[in-house]
């Protein structure tokens, strides 16, 4: 193997101590050594021997990430105009099984492809995010290799979650896995190619999602408390739950379930709580679709619909961009696993284009203030414009809570505005005043 100058030490000091660490995992699962840990924020610490071999800080998609040189593996027919990337195909999608299609936030493709690929011998297990089983408001990345441990991990999850620190479990094992991931962990997948073959050539599809942004652990501890809840009477925290579009329900040990909004008011309160514990990291993002996955997936909101697609509830947007993705789908639709209804270019949601968008403006906003206080920007070897004018107003918002999120009183008494009644009439008001319907 490859000796690399990028050992913990660099990483370190270059991405943790900048506030460039995504808190991917990565790093962990790639330490032939075994030597990196994490503390109770998720960031890496060294708990054993660092032997310098580089490969930590070689994967790390935190301070640099060559997106184009990437793509450019992928494809030969990279778009770079497009914000959603090369993409081959685009379908709506759900699971063809109504028990699993139920299970999951949205139409429960992940979990239907996932158990389809196990039963079907083209994959031995599958990386994935579940509830951790001794704190349910948080989260853990595993290594599935069982029917139940994938249904298990259904839902999104919004927590920050080293679940690549899993890839230690494959390299000691033989076989071919999946990897569900956000878009940083994919960057530092697609990077593992160049450093460890033998450990990348294991991985047999990787599986991105669309991503506006994650959330510090302790917004869910601050959240129950919010709302009332003791931690300890948390039999179970399901962060989309509910039936779609999803909510935040807490089911108690004595059996009681209590939501912690009205389903309806989700999106006003999941993108306060993005303002108020979206790492820094986060917000320096540029890729909202996982574009260097095989294939992304994303919700899809038949609402924004006038046509056939306005029926298409409790679906998945899924975008094929490779080879490998293509022959998947193909194969699970044979099988029956999943059902799929083409979604011509024209059609792909507007949502979701508004979406990667936004955080290609936030993350023009943030690094430009990240210049002027002297700290380094990730690099993604593509130019990052100056934040226009209209880039500045548009995260006005996001400045306001800045200020808010320093707080822990103010963020207390946000979070009880959130989870009071006083959310459905505010949620109405941004529905109203700040959200644009795309009929079509």
């Amino acid at each position: 193997m490859q000796e690399f100058q990028k050992d913990f030490a660099w990483l370190r000091q270059t991405v943790i101590s900048q506030q460039l660490c995504t808190r991917c995992g990565i790093c962990a699962g790639v330490c032939p050594a075994k030597a990196i840990e994490f503390d109770q924020q998720n960031f890496p610490v060294l708990s054993g021997r660092c032997t310098s071999c580089g490969f930590c800080g070689e994967c790390c998609p935190g301070a640099d990430v060559n997106l184009p040189a990437l793509a450019q593996e992928l494809s030969d027919k990279e778009d770079t105009r497009s914000p959603l990337g090369h993409i081959e195909s685009a379908y709506v999608a759900h699971a063809a099984d109504t028990q699993t299609r139920r299970a999951g936030t949205s139409g429960g493709l992940i979990t239907a492809l996932l158990l389809f690929l196990l039963s079907a011998g083209q994959i031995d297990g599958a990386i994935v995010v579940e509830a951790d089983p001794e704190r349910q408001h948080l989260t853990r990345g595993i290594l599935a290799t069982s029917p139940a441990a994938i249904s298990n991990a259904a839902q999104s999850k919004y927590c920050v979650t080293p679940s690549m620190a899993a890839l230690r479990d494959i390299r000691i094992r033989k076989g071919r896995f999946a990897v569900a991931a956000l878009p940083c962990q994919v960057h530092g997948l697609r990077k593992l190619a160049h450093v460890d073959p033998k450990l990348s050539g294991k991985i047999a599809v990787i599986l991105g999602l669309c991503c506006s942004c994650t959330m510090s652990g302790e917004a869910w501890q601050e959240a129950l408390r919010a709302a009332g809840i003791q931690r300890e009477d948390v039999a179970s925290f399901e962060f989309r739950g509910g039936g779609w579009p999803g909510g935040m329900f807490v089911r108690k040990k004595d059996g009681t379930t209590v939501p912690l909004h009205p389903n309806e008011a989700y999106g006003t309160v999941v993108n306060a709580m993005f303002r108020l514990f979206g790492p820094e990291r986060c917000r320096l993002c540029v890729d909202g679709t996982s574009a260097l996955a095989d294939l992304s997936f994303g919700d899809f909101w038949a609402f924004d619909y006038a046509d056939e697609f306005s029926r298409m509830e409790c679906c998945t947007q899924v975008f094929q961009r490779t080879a490998k993705g293509r022959d998947i789908l193909q194969s699970a639709e044979q099988a029956g696993a999943v059902v799929l209804y083409s979604l011509p270019a024209a059609k792909i949601s507007a949502r979701t284009l508004a979406m990667i968008r936004g955080k290609r403006s936030r993350a023009a906003v943030q690094m430009a203030k990240r210049r002027q206080r002297g700290l380094p920007n990730p690099d993604y070897h593509a130019a990052i414009q100056e934040p226009s004018l209209n880039d500045r107003l548009k995260n006005l918002p996001a400045d306001l809570f800045d200020l808010l999120r320093k707080n822990a009183a103010l963020r207390s008494g946000i979070l009880k505005i959130l989870f009071s009644p006083l959310i459905t009439p505010l949620h109405k008001l941004r529905m109203r005043f700040f959200v644009r319907h795309h009929n079509r």
